[in-house]
């Protein structure tokens, strides 16, 4: 299926029941939009629509730019346009009660997504993400000449190799990363890599005060480690998990178990 946003033609799928499928009658029934990272696609949330399709409606996109979408300007704001595009999607399947689950750049979206509107939202997942609120400081933007540098000066397949050996533990994990990221290129890594610092440093205004389930793998980087540690500790009605295992990309290296995390935490919502 296509919807024709704000920012392109975007491609999703929609599993499990449809809206009038209701277990209890008169109930509104629990959306799961899943949102992926820098240059993947839907596929990487395959095995959790497989384990969701039975409980409740599961909507897999491919972002802007990404998959099967269609290809758009990466020099424009990306974050924030990318975040209208989920709630577009949303209205589009008139969902009024949903859980958004960002892996990674996914994450960032999602908060900025569900900040526009929280009434519709009743928990999120965070998967290798990083809190938008507080905005962190500026002075993060001086990494951005050095990512610049870095990229510029990296050879192409070297590159993708290095981005599938920093995200992910298990060999297929890697593969299908330096597929999307040779399909994608370096233009591609190092665009939407400067535009996730920058949303970093712009934040959102307030704390977003649903559940939420803060996680990542075990071999993942240490800032990243260390932040969701932060974070789990200045979110109300959060839970913060760690997945054996894995690294950035833990919901593909340890599918099962990030998936009974998962599903934990949809059942623990009201």
């Amino acid at each position: 299926m296509h919807l024709e946003s704000s920012f392109g033609r975007i491609h999703y799928e929609v599993h499990g029941p449809d809206r009038d499928d209701r277990r209890v009658p008169g109930a509104e029934p629990l959306t799961v939009l899943f949102a992926h990272g820098v240059t993947m696609d839907q596929r990487t949330f395959e095995s959790q629509a497989d384990a969701l399709r039975d409980r409740c409606r599961v909507v897999l996109l491919d972002l802007p730019g990404h998959g099967r979408s269609q290809k758009v300007d990466l020099k424009t704001d990306y974050s924030a346009r990318a975040a209208n595009v989920i709630n577009e999607l949303l209205d589009e399947l008139d969902a009024q009660c949903v859980v958004l689950v960002g892996q990674s750049l996914g994450s960032t979206l999602c908060q900025r997504a569900a900040s526009l509107s929280p009434d519709r939202v009743v928990g999120s997942v965070h998967l290798g993400g990083w809190s938008l609120y507080p905005s962190t400081s500026p002075l993060l933007s001086l990494l951005k000449p050095v990512v610049a540098l870095s990229v510029a000066l990296f050879p192409r397949k070297p590159l993708y190799s290095l981005f599938a050996a920093h995200k992910a533990l298990k060999p297929h994990t890697q593969a299908y990363l330096r597929e999307v990221a040779t399909a994608a290129g370096k233009t591609h890594i190092f665009r939407l890599t400067l535009d996730m610092l920058r949303d970093m440093t712009a934040g959102i205004p307030r704390r977003l005060e649903h559940p939420m389930l803060i996680c990542h793998g075990d071999h993942e980087a240490g800032f990243i480690r260390r932040h969701a540690r932060v974070w789990h500790g200045a979110q109300p009605a959060s839970t913060l998990a760690v997945i054996e295992d894995a690294h950035h990309i833990a919901n593909q290296d340890n599918p099962q178990a990030f998936n009974e995390q998962l599903i934990a935490f949809l059942d623990s919502l009201p």
